[in-house]
């Protein structure tokens, strides 16, 4: 929360030093009527001469840059702050759901001790998602689901591999689709990676269900991931309930 008020505060800062550099430039480059009118009549007057306003009006615009640079120097550590609280997500980590997301879930998944290697999790995740009905269940993914992508079954921590496996599923047509989706199935997302906890080195499965559609969707994730889960806990494994990401 610090953090999220600091980056309110710093582009407030900001916007704020942006437009004093707008407004400033702005004027820098308006002519000065006085001085283009005295200018003209020392002109006049002498062809050959330069006159002071015209010196004056050079001063005026060195000024201004000056000002220029002294706010682009100020604007410098505000950019740095803001970017440094952006946090580096870790190689291959899934991505978080969006804040207080009501058709999102993610939550983790953890092994048993008695599953020592990243390829005996892989195995077992696969025979799970493998089980899971094509026509669906309780009411949900009614129209199937496909392994869109599979790189399941490195060593855990290894670079060699994403050691992800990608889903998609296809929803009931319902009066939803019907009336927002032309008659066509909803999609949701369904993304697993295997790790390992690094402080008790058990081997663990981060897990991402989500719906590429609307803002809602009628508890179709969290309906998913307790079939999948209840399969996993009879094998040892610990599985939260899911959570969307607004109950978080």
């Amino acid at each position: 929360m610090q953090h999220k008020g600091f980056r309110i505060i710093s582009i407030i800062l900001y916007g704020s030093l942006s437009l004093l550099c707008f407004f400033d430039a702005t004027n820098a480059l308006v002519p000065q009527p006085q001085v283009k009118v005295k200018a003209q009549r020392n002109i006049n007057n002498n062809h050959h001469q330069p006159t002071n306003q015209i010196k004056e009006a050079s001063a005026s615009s060195l000024s201004r840059r000056d000002a220029l640079l002294k706010y682009a120097f100020l604007l410098t550590p505000i950019i740095t702050s803001t970017s440094v609280l952006q946090p580096t997500p870790p190689a291959n980590a899934l991505e978080a759901c969006r804040p207080n997301a009501h058709n999102c879930i993610r939550t983790t998944w953890t092994a048993p001790s008695s599953v020592t290697s990243s390829s005996e999790a892989a195995n077992t995740i696969r025979d799970v998602l493998n089980s899971y009905p094509q026509k669906g269940q309780a009411g949900v993914d009614c129209n199937g689901w496909k392994i869109v992508k599979d790189e399941l079954g490195a060593e855990a921590g290894s670079s060699s591999s994403s050691n992800t496996i990608k889903l998609e599923y296809k929803s009931c047509v319902g009066p939803a689709a019907l009336a927002i989706n032309l008659g066509q199935p909803f999609i949701d997302d369904l993304k697993l990676e295997l790790g390992k906890d690094d402080a008790n080195g058990s081997i663990t499965v981060e897990v991402k269900s989500s719906s590429r559609m609307g803002s809602g969707d009628l508890f179709v994730n969290r309906k998913r991931l307790i079939y999948l889960g209840g399969m996993l806990k009879e094998k040892g494994w610990d599985v939260p309930n899911p959570k969307y990401a607004y109950e978080n």
